[in-house]
């Protein structure tokens, strides 16, 4: 029979259980019971702030329809107290030329100016009973018995007066035979006298000013979440509606009781005028926000739960990840594999410190134990590396005698054709081939690779005449500093066939080298095309890939051949923007003999 332990409950479950515990109690209870209050208190609420909404909106579009018929009100107010529309009106014109004149120069462009900017406006006109002045699209001739018509065959209309005097301000609804199938039968127009000054009585005058009913639909057609929303006169004749009904011909008329079951209708009286908006909306409105707000309500119940499991979860699978790595580690470490296997994430807790502290030691000890095996490896990667140069450089030998002669023959044949500057470019060229399969000394002195650098470059701004320049800016100090023999020319290459040579017009290449205490820091920048983001962080990468294949070779071999001479006493960096060039600079330390690198190799080896 075996024994059962005695003790707490909680001591028998894992920390994951434990947290679920937590969470139940912590989270899931409180949480509903949260919820639940939420959802009862909201469908209380939820339908009187749809309502409120559903006013505030026809209130809304309300208060800018009075602003439409306000501003055309306060336009016709102008006109009546203008005094020069008085004068052209109750003119004699003896002339057709001088009437002509007069109206272009004083209606016309008056008028012109009003609608050129206000939406509110369709049309304004002059009516006179003056026999002298011409019918036009402005000013019209009428009849004393047409003060009501203005002159049109009306199928329907209606006066409401604005203003508490008989012969006042007045709003007419009014429909006509459309002069085409396109064109306007309707109007809302305001009407008035125009009796302001007594002196001017020679002839009665009337201004109408046509309200754009367009503008005013173009308004209702926000809708909200009404399902349409119409402008009514007083006896229910539809001016204008966001939809459904026809804003030509006769006009419809409004009626709540040919609506459909389930419709609820607002309705709002326009200030001063007769006029008023109706807005209906659809029921199930409400029940769809009902519906909505349950589905909101369980995606919230839903997301929280998934949030805290997730969090328990998360900080669960971190100290059992914690604990195995250092668990391995140790194991690792008995095994005589003296590798990091723990990364420091920043944290202090009894784990990390353990942790960090297993790391340090066995990072000491691959330390103490790689120290000489690493620097034996590099120097044989650099014996390995100059003896393949020195290959290459014989197999690149073939009678070399013969090609010097061939370049010195085509010189001299230059020469004598006067052609310098080509005979110029093959010295030029001659001295960089005997330089490239010269590998008798890989060290050399800054100004020899200097001088190599601007042959190099001359033969470069030949080949792009002038839109090539490049400037060399070099510390007189660091000139007879030695470093590896083609340790900058790569750069510069890679300047010009992937930097300048891609773009046209204006091309530069400029080398600087400047003395900084017992360093020498290098860069070579251009203004070609730049690097992509994605090729610029496989460069920066290229510490990370040594023995790997890689697109850039040039800057590979750079990068390897100063990690040989140098070790990590050196850096590399690379700066770039699309279509602003790039910038190579490297930092080695300054050596002033050959026997200098022999010595420190041989040192840290």
């Amino acid at each position: 029979m075996s024994k059962v332990r005695k003790g707490n409950l909680l001591n028998y479950l894992t920390i994951s259980q434990k947290m679920v515990l937590i969470f139940i109690g912590s989270v899931i209870v409180p949480l509903t019971i949260q919820i639940a209050f939420y959802y009862s208190d909201t469908v209380k609420n939820i339908q009187t702030q749809m309502m409120q909404r559903l006013a505030s909106s026809l209130d809304e579009k309300t208060n800018k329809i009075n602003g439409v018929i306000s501003s055309v009100v306060t336009l016709s107010h102008r006109y009546n107290a203008d005094e020069e529309v008085y004068r052209f009106l109750d003119n004699y014109y003896s002339e057709e030329y001088s009437y002509i004149v007069e109206y272009q120069e004083r209606i016309k462009a008056m008028m012109d100016s009003d609608l050129a900017y206000n939406r509110n406006v369709r049309k304004i006109s002059l009516y006179t009973e003056n026999p002298t002045v011409l019918d036009g699209a402005i000013v019209s001739k009428i009849d004393p018995d047409e003060s009501v018509s203005l002159g049109e065959e009306l199928l329907d209309f209606d006066l409401y007066d604005l203003s508490r005097t008989e012969n006042g301000l007045k709003l007419r609804i009014s429909l006509a035979p459309p002069v085409i199938k396109s064109s306007y039968d309707r109007s809302l127009s305001v009407v008035r006298p125009l009796d302001k000054y007594a002196q001017y009585a020679a002839y009665s005058k009337i201004l109408r000013i046509d309200v754009d009913i367009s503008n005013i639909s173009s308004m209702l057609e926000e809708l909200g979440m009404f399902d349409n929303i119409v402008l009514v006169d007083s006896d229910n004749r539809i001016i204008a509606s966001a939809n459904t009904y026809s804003e030509f011909g006769e006009y419809d008329i409004f009626s709540e009781e040919d609506l459909k079951e389930g419709i609820v209708v607002l309705k709002q009286t326009l200030a001063d005028v007769p006029l008023s908006l109706y807005g209906y909306y659809d029921s199930k409105i409400i029940s769809d926000e009902f519906a909505k707000m349950r589905w909101r309500t369980v995606y919230i119940i839903i997301t929280s739960i998934m949030i805290s499991l997730f969090s328990i979860l998360l900080i669960a699978s971190n100290i059992t990840k914690r604990t195995k790595q250092v668990v391995n580690q140790s194991k690792q470490i008995a095994m005589g594999n003296f590798v990091q296997t723990y990364k420091n994430m920043g944290g202090n807790d009894e784990i990390e410190v353990l942790a960090d502290s297993i790391n340090q030691m066995s990072i000491k000890l691959k330390a103490l134990i790689d120290e000489k095996y690493n620097s034996q490896i590099l120097k044989a990667r650099l014996e390995q590396e100059t003896a393949e140069a020195r290959l290459l450089a014989l197999q690149s030998q073939v009678n070399p005698h013969f090609l010097y002669n061939a370049l010195e023959s085509i010189r001299l044949k230059a020469i004598v054709k006067n052609e310098t500057e080509t005979a110029k470019m093959i010295l030029f060229m001659s001295r960089m081939f005997r330089r490239v399969i010269n590998w008798n000394d890989d060290i050399i002195t800054l100004k020899r690779e200097i001088e190599f650098l601007e042959e190099y470059l001359s033969i470069q701004k030949y080949r792009f005449d002038d839109e090539f320049e490049y400037a060399v800016h070099v510390d007189k100090r660091a000139l007879n500093c030695m470093l590896p023999k083609f340790a900058i020319q790569p750069l510069v290459e890679n300047a010009c066939v992937h930097g300048v040579e891609s773009i046209s017009g204006s091309r530069l290449v400029e080398i600087n080298a400047v003395l900084q205490g017992d360093k020498i820091a290098i860069s070579v920048r251009d203004n070609g095309l730049g690097i992509s983001e994605d090729i610029l962080y496989s460069l920066k990468d290229i510490p990370n890939n040594l023995g790997k294949p890689i697109e850039s070779v040039g800057l590979y071999n750079v990068y390897q051949r100063l990690l040989l001479y140098y070790g990590k006493e050196f850096t590399f960096d690379i700066k770039s923007e699309l279509g602003k060039g790039a910038e190579f600079s490297i930092t080695i330390p300054v050596r002033n003999s050959r026997e200098e690198f022999y010595v420190l190799n041989s040192v840290g080896g």
